[in-house]
């Protein structure tokens, strides 16, 4: 009996572990939080779902707070995003997507295909301007590149292209609606666009980070940080929602599932840790770069920090951005992973400002940004669905994360 109970432990245990996290991720994705955008507070409502999951953990607030509040502009699409061409319905999200930048519109206008030459004199006022690069030779191609980026007075355009739609966050508004659409979805040349986009631009959306810190055992003032920003892309109106499965609910599971592990007093370095789960990383990074000119623990303390985005793959390794800048810290990261057999892959690339580290490494704190590669390509789309994810390195990228902390956290 009691070797069949320890059968039944071993089995089960990998099972459990790799569940919480799905469970973490799956929590994070769903409808209620909206993306963990700008769509019925669904950021604020994630926030507080990372504070209670911080707290559960154990770990403690700065100078009893768990939250940094900042604002900044953003646009919006609380309302209706509806496009037709020529009566056909779109889908939104997977048929088409609009300019994040997208002003207000709701109307029907006929549509002009841009052909090279273009006509300039052409009064395009009230008319949705069609730009198709497919089958122009690589002059052509250029000319519509320029005309794309500075179009004639126009109603809109509509943008045709071979390559998936992406969506993304915009802190403007832009000069005119755009709509793109992926070549697949359409097989004809529409004469009519149809389009009604209710956005909304809000001027001091009003935003926040949630920290959360483990005193050290016997170092204290100096700390490891551990970063992921929970922000994702939200709704294009009620019906597309852009989950962010990937990106980045997959790091921010990571962090809180570090806060759980090193909580615990058997597990916990010499130095304290701090966690940060950053918003507005999607608008531009502006809450790691809030953190780093208001920083509830002085940067000058942080000895050093691991940014974690695009956690949910591993099938190709892992790629360490400034790993060719903090070489000694590297080596100690590649031999810890040869060491055990954690990852096939660890990569290495110099500086770059693609994530939340960027802001801490220009004003001098050593850091590193984490992600991982293979898997899903789901990337800003509304395919970045939890159920996309096959975590398959999760566990080893913690097991190695909580090793390099075992001789940089003395």
């Amino acid at each position: 009996m009691l070797l069949a109970m320890l059968i039944t432990v071993t089995c089960t245990a990998p099972e459990t572990y790799a569940q919480y996290h799905r469970e973490l991720i799956e929590k994070l994705c769903a409808p209620k939080l909206h993306g963990r955008g700008y769509y019925k507070n669904g950021d604020w409502k994630a926030a507080a779902f990372i504070q209670k999951e911080f707290k559960k953990a154990g770990a403690f607030p700065i100078n009893g707070q768990y939250f940094q509040d900042f604002t900044f502009p953003v646009n919006t699409f609380p309302g209706k995003v509806e496009v037709s061409l020529d009566q056909v319905k779109l889908q939104p999200g997977k048929d088409f997507i609009v300019n994040p930048g997208c002003p207000p519109v709701n109307g029907t206008f006929p549509i002009k295909r841009v052909t090279i030459p273009f006509d300039s004199n052409a009064d395009c006022s009230m008319t949705f301007l069609h730009f198709d690069k497919m089958g122009l030779d690589s002059l052509s191609t250029a000319v519509m590149d320029s005309l794309m980026k500075n179009p004639p007075a126009c109603a809109g355009l509509l943008i045709t292209q071979r390559e998936k739609t992406i969506w993304s966050v915009s802190t403007k508004v832009a000069p005119r609606p755009s709509v793109r659409i992926q070549i697949d979805s359409l097989q004809w040349q529409p004469s009519e666009i149809r389009i009604r986009v209710d956005s909304k631009f809000i001027n001091d959306h009003k935003a926040r980070n949630v920290a959360a810190y483990l005193p050290g055992t016997s170092n204290a003032d100096s700390f490891i940080v551990f970063t992921a920003h929970y922000d994702h892309l939200g709704r294009m109106g009620p019906k597309a929602l852009f989950a962010g499965a990937n990106d980045n609910a997959s790091g921010t599971a990571m962090i809180i599932d570090l806060a759980r592990w090193f909580s615990k007093p058997e597990n916990r370095p010499a130095k304290s840790i701090l966690f940060i789960a950053f918003a507005g990383e999607e608008a531009g990074l502006i809450g790691s770069k809030f953190y780093t000119e208001s920083p509830m623990v002085r940067l000058d303390r942080i000895r050093f920090l691991l940014n974690l985005d695009l956690m949910g793959n591993g099938d190709e390794g892992m790629m360490v951005v400034n790993g060719e800048l903090h070489t000694k810290e590297f080596d100690m990261l590649d031999r810890i992973n040869k060491e055990k057999g954690y990852l096939k892959i660890l990569g290495k690339r110099g500086t770059a400002k693609n994530s939340d580290h960027y802001f801490f490494s220009e004003k001098g704190v050593p850091a590193f940004f984490f992600y991982t590669n293979g898997g899903s390509k789901a990337y800003h789309d509304v395919n970045d669905l939890p159920q996309q994810l096959p975590l398959t390195e999760f566990e080893d990228i913690k097991k190695l994360i909580v090793d390099f902390v075992g001789e940089v956290g003395r």
